[in-house]
């Protein structure tokens, strides 16, 4: 009986953090749902996988490159030097002929969101002049950051190619180079102040456009939103994503003695309180994914994983609120799933799915919180991953922890492989590079406690030999070359020098939200017929709420609502398991409250090739018909207007490519903002589609709107830039 207790101890010491599904001990990973496997390493140059689906044929990895030009990196246990060791080779696989990095093994090229965020992880100190490369090419004719082809044709209804300039500064910081800075500079404030006339609204402070990397449509958002409502959202990832970035440009005309430093703030403050006011969900106690609708937007109360691990990282989020977002955000056995709760229904992609790359910025904003759990779940995470597949994969299905049954993978993954690094370099030894100097903030989970050292770590004309003793978020002591200072060091230092880090061995108490994955009930799909609002019950739904222009108006059982006044209406199904669906497509309940103007006549009209068209043809708009046109309009009440316009762009297919057209609406001399045309399909010729809306307020009488082509509608593609447009419509929304 001794025996077996004393050996029962000995495994439980083993132990750094088990799930339900899998632990991680000191010796590797055994995974137990689902079967039983297993990951070891012989030695800090081998991997050992008995998983079935393992990357090598054989179920080993071995070290075939030179690391000689990195920082080393000894640690209590073997399992995490062979599995930095991967990480180090795979990022040299990645660096292409041409110098620059390559996505994953089955994804040549560079793609800005995927090389920026790998950029801020690791490949910034790492693969820094690869880095810078991979940036430079992705920088577009007009001196403008590059929005890679995709949904509606690219930019603006993708917006989040701005995190380009948060992975250009950290380069910057990394190298202290002044010729990259002073390059850098221009495109930045070109870009942003793009999307300044495009993108912000001023209504709500935020900034309109796609979830950052969730960009596959069906995967986040209802099946009724097509690329004008998702230019039309207000997406919580890609806000803070454009705050940083607006605070990165703020410090740049401080240091380059420009002028707009204040103006470039103000704008972040009003940002950072947008996403404050129309965001932060209180009674969840952390952040709704986004803001969508059409005339109205309202919150979807998902939370959105890399969204709240900005939030926390830049400081967006209060000490309190990073708390709470914490330890109240849903996590599950394998990891922590990009959004809560997913999408039943929709295959594994982004939708009941885990990314390495967004769990690594979760763990490193669980340790900026001081969340010890968040972080030990998320390196278990990602080093059970990384030990079984003997590679890092871009994603794994969040319910078996499998990449098998994901839509589309890759091993080798760029930014998986920098996430998993980050955790050395960002969290356990906590190096932040700042424009000046290197700070330290140490992260060491208890349950890895122990001595850990990077040997030959390169930072600017230094070479330091760190090391890192005990556990714990504070640091008790810190030398340089045997002389106890501060944690950080001045980016002058020249030579080989000792670091030597103790921590304080305290933590503070922490707990999160390990929970069963779950899904939200399906969306209702609702008819008007009069004032009458019918849908088809939901499967799991208790009940049903119904809003009238953004807001809860009232609660039903029924599967019909009488509205009793004009406004747009939609409806959630309320899920007996305490989650709630999408609200509804927009109906819109207007009555006599609408006006229709055709376009026809009032510039050079068309009636080919598009067709199916409403009347005797339509206004054909491209880069040299139709660039600067009058609408007039006589509105007969004073009040809000909702303005759209019925259009169609056969340039391209909604998921791909880069055709969206641009144009700039005004009402005589005033700017009332831009009006953008997504794809509608590849030679898609009779689709015709009602625009995102612009909400104004009109005085009575005469107007002249104008349609315009200004230079901060060029899209991605620049040559083509085309639609065809036949309405004008009015709604008026002040009753």
């Amino acid at each position: 009986m001794l025996a077996l207790c004393l050996l029962l101890g000995a495994c439980s010491q083993g132990t750094i953090y088990k799930t339900g599904a899998f632990s991680l001990r000191k010796d590797g990973v055994v995974q137990t749902k689902g079967g039983h496997w297993k990951a070891w390493a012989p030695d800090a140059e081998t991997l050992v996988s008995d998983y079935p689906d393992a990357d090598k044929a054989d179920g080993q990895w071995h070290l075939s490159r030179d690391l000689s030009r990195f920082a080393s990196y000894s640690a209590p246990t073997t399992y995490e030097e062979a599995i930095y060791n991967l990480c180090l080779e795979e990022s040299e696989n990645a660096v292409e002929a041409d110098s620059t990095l390559r996505t994953g093994r089955s994804w040549a090229g560079v793609w800005t969101r995927d090389v920026s965020y790998s950029t801020l992880l690791a490949m910034s100190h790492i693969q820094t002049e690869a880095a810078m490369k991979s940036l430079a090419v992705k920088i577009n004719d007009h001196g403008r950051i590059i929005q890679d082809t995709g949904t509606g044709g690219s930019w603006p209804v993708s917006t989040d190619r701005i995190i380009w300039a948060v992975a250009a500064w950290e380069l910057y910081k990394v190298s202290g180079r002044q010729d990259w800075l002073q390059m850098i500079y221009p495109v930045i404030k070109r870009s942003i102040e793009d999307d300044i006339l495009t993108d912000y609204d001023p209504a709500t402070g935020l900034v309109k456009g796609e979830s950052s990397y969730l960009d596959w449509r069906e995967q986040e958002y209802p099946l009724w939103m097509d690329p004008s409502d998702i230019y039309n959202s207000e997406n919580l990832g890609t806000c803070c994503v454009h705050y940083r970035a607006l605070r990165i440009l703020a410090e740049m005309e401080r240091t380059l003695g420009g002028t707009d430093a204040g103006r470039y703030d103000s704008l972040a403050d009003s940002l950072r309180d947008g996403i404050n006011r129309h965001l932060w969900l209180e009674e969840q106690g952390y952040y709704g994914q986004y803001l969508y609708g059409r005339q109205f937007l309202s919150v979807s109360p998902r939370s959105e994983t890399l969204g709240e691990a900005l939030a926390i990282l830049w400081g967006i989020a209060s000490n309190s609120q990073a708390d709470r977002i914490c330890s109240r955000m849903a996590n599950q056995d394998f990891g922590t799933s990009c959004f809560f709760p997913n999408i039943a229904g929709i295959p594994p992609y982004h939708n009941d799915a885990m990314w390495p790359f967004v769990q690594a910025f979760w763990m490193k904003a669980c340790a900026a919180a001081g969340n010890e759990k968040g972080v030990l779940h998320s390196i278990a995470a990602i080093w059970r991953n990384a030990g079984l597949y003997l590679t890092n994969k871009e994603n794994m299905v969040i319910y078996d922890g499998k990449w098998q049954g994901t839509e589309i993978n890759s091993s080798n993954m760029l930014w998986s492989l920098s996430g998993n690094l980050s955790i050395v370099y960002s969290v356990l030894f906590g190096i932040n590079y700042e424009t000046d100097r290197l700070r330290f903030a140490p992260f060491v989970p208890k349950a890895m406690a122990g001595t850990r050292r990077l040997s030959a770590f390169p930072y600017r004309n230094a070479l330091l030999d760190i090391t890192l003793e005990g556990y714990g978020s504070s640091i008790a002591a810190f030398y340089l070359d045997g002389e106890q200072c501060a944690p950080e060091l001045e980016s002058n230092l020249e030579g080989v020098h000792s670091v030597r880090i103790v921590l304080d061995g305290r933590l503070r108490s922490s707990q999160i939200n390990l929970c069963a994955n779950a899904y939200s009930p399906d969306t209702p799909v609702c008819i008007r017929s009069d004032a009458t609002l019918n849908w088809e019950a939901c499967e799991g739904a208790r009940a049903y709420r119904i809003i009238c222009d953004g807001k809860p108006c009232s609660e039903t059982r029924d599967t019909f609502f009488e509205m009793e006044r004009y406004g747009e209406y939609q409806v959630v199904a309320l899920g007996a398991n305490g989650y709630e669906s999408f609200a509804s497509e927009p109906v819109n309940y207007v009555n006599g409250n609408l006006m229709l103007v055709p376009l026809e006549g009032l510039a050079v009209t068309a009636t080919a090739p598009y067709t199916q068209f409403d009347g005797k043809g339509y206004l054909p708009l491209s880069l040299t018909e139709n660039l600067n046109f009058s609408i007039p309009v006589d509105v007969p009440e004073e009040g809000d207007y909702s303005i759209d316009f019925l259009y169609a762009n056969a340039n391209g297919p909604i998921n791909t490519q880069n055709k969206c057209a641009i144009r700039t609406l005004w009402d005589g001399s005033w700017r009332l903002g831009v009006l953008v045309l997504p794809q509608c399909g590849e030679d898609a010729f009779n689709v015709w589609k009602y625009s995102h809306p612009r909400i104004v307020h009109l005085e009575a009488g005469h107007h002249n709107f104008r349609l315009t082509f200004e230079d901060e509608n060029h899209n991605m593609n620049i040559e083509t830039n085309s639609a065809a447009i036949s309405k004008m419509r009015l709604i008026r929304l002040s009753l």
